[in-house]
């Protein structure tokens, strides 16, 4: 839950909105515990999160910022949030780590208990004490609806909904999300939420997309000087276009700079203004993404095309972000031309260090989306994608594991040894990367049976090295659950 690399609001930009919602922090008279501002994907919500978590933390006031996301696995398990709660509460406030301290000495098994337990054991009891509390404590939890799936949130949900109420007046909760089903049916209604929806069509929210424009195109005209003759580029007709193909979401706004910022701003600034004009925010953005693909590369190569699905089929279902070092060991393919070569032509969508990632979730939805991404050679199917890199795993682990692999001697220090990160991460993620298949079990299935024969107490070896054997029996009970449920389905199929 490091922050230092999240993007805040430039200063003239969403003031309303940050004003309003200092302001109903500050307002100690009112019943409502949380704020849950709400908008569609890539409206601004994150970056919104972390300029009101900024500016509470220089206030002294921020007892808690915890940002889910979904393709790392430690920041999306909705177990670990009332956990990771405590945590920073008693970091912000010795008083409240005295009270939790504490509270874990007295209940040792506090940490697996239900959520609703840890609450009010680790957060509501602690923080009862007003006396000893600052006058405004501020929780910042920024897109909720990336922890968890809608059945492993419920617990959640029902802490926030319901236990929070009991919180004391000097607690406050921002919380932000897009407006899933279940977290719209959970918050709206109650008196104790007040619920804000991010207005992109709004003429504020046009003014602030355009503010942002005009700072980025600064800043691209500061490094390419050719730029700065003679009328100001790109001009008012530009920037007012600009502003209107964004549709008032910030992603887009940012997407379309990075694209614009390349080797040629003009050529590329062409290319984004001669696009069709789409009629939803959605649908603009689709455009977006559709215009920088085909601007990446040769898309009849057959070479960019697979070397493009081998690449990203790992990015997008990598239960945490790799390095593209790592990438590579798992494709196995080191005579081939390395994985940042291809990554750097979608550099306006992909985080290229120091791990590999898409930039906004939305660029992942478009690609597991078949009706938006249009093309089958953009198309990437969830199910498929996981069968692949657990199948990935599974190879490299069978060449690296073996009986003491780490050559150690009784005089070595476990706790100094460590694994190349392909391995790593193949040992702790190869069964959810199989749990997550849903057909064509029978090529995994056989290829999982000689895998246990030959390796699994190697694996029990690594997950030691790797100081995560306490996992091992959960794991291997997912892992007992989805073969019972993969032969269920298919009769013909057996694991002994």
């Amino acid at each position: 839950m490091d922050p230092s690399r999240r993007t805040q609001c430039l200063s003239t930009t969403r003031m309303a909105l940050l004003e309003f919602i200092v302001n109903w922090t500050n307002d100690t008279t009112s019943e409502q515990k949380i704020l849950w501002i709400y908008g569609l994907a890539g409206s601004g919500k994150s970056t919104v999160s972390t300029t009101i978590a900024s500016i509470f933390r220089d206030s002294g006031r921020l007892g808690a910022f915890l940002f889910f996301d979904r393709a790392v696995t430690e920041r999306s398990d909705p177990t670990r949030v009332i956990k990771t709660l405590a945590h920073q509460l008693a970091t912000f406030d010795p008083r409240i780590e005295a009270a939790i301290r504490v509270a874990v000495e007295r209940n040792p098994n506090m940490l697996m208990s239900p959520l609703p337990r840890q609450f009010q054991t680790l957060i509501l009891n602690p923080l009862s004490d007003e006396e000893h509390l600052a006058p405004i404590i501020v929780i910042v939890l920024d897109a909720l609806d990336e922890c968890g799936t809608k059945s492993e949130r419920d617990a959640l949900l029902e802490v926030l909904t319901q236990d929070s109420v009991k919180l004391p007046v000097a607690i406050r909760i921002v919380i932000t999300s897009r407006a899933e089903r279940d977290i719209y049916n959970a918050f709206q209604s109650l008196p104790h939420i007040l619920t804000y929806e991010l207005d992109i069509t709004s003429s504020i929210n046009r003014d602030d997309i355009s503010s942002y424009f005009r700072h980025r195109m600064l800043l691209i005209r500061t490094r390419n000087t050719h730029l700065l003759r003679g009328t100001e580029w790109p001009g008012e007709e530009a920037f007012h276009e600009l502003v209107q193909r964004a549709c008032g979401l910030f992603v887009w706004a940012y997407t379309a700079s990075e694209f614009i910022n390349g080797h040629s701003p003009m050529k590329r600034l062409e290319v984004i203004l001669r696009g069709k004009k789409a009629t939803s925010a959605e649908a603009s953005l689709d455009a977006l993404y559709k215009t920088a693909l085909e601007s990446a590369g040769d898309w009849d190569d057959e070479d960019l095309v697979k070397e493009f699905r081998d690449i990203l089929g790992i990015i997008l279902v990598a239960r945490q972000p790799l390095s593209s070092a790592a990438i590579d060991a798992l494709l196995q393919s080191p005579e081939k031309i390395p994985s940042i070569h291809t990554i750097s032509l979608l550099a306006c969508l992909m985080q290229q260090g120091p791990t590999i990632r898409v930039l906004h979730p939305s660029f992942a939805d478009f690609l597991m989306t078949k009706g938006r991404c249009g093309r089958d050679i953009w198309f990437f199917d969830g199910p498929t994608c996981h069968r692949h890199l657990a199948i990935q795993c599974m190879d490299r682990m069978d060449v690296f594991l073996k009986r003491n692999m780490c050559n150690m001697t009784l005089a070595i220090n476990l706790t100094t040894e460590c694994l190349p990160e392909a391995i790593s991460y193949s040992c702790i993620f190869w069964i959810d990367h199989i749990c997550l298949i849903t057909d064509d079990f029978m090529p995994i299935v056989d290829r999982l049976q000689d895998f246990l024969f030959q390796h699994l107490i190697h694996w029990f070896e690594a997950t030691s090295i790797l100081r995560r054997s306490r996992d091992m029996i959960s794991r291997l009970d997912q892992l007992l659950k989805w073969i019972s449920v993969s032969c269920h389905q298919h009769n013909n199929l057996s694991l002994h």
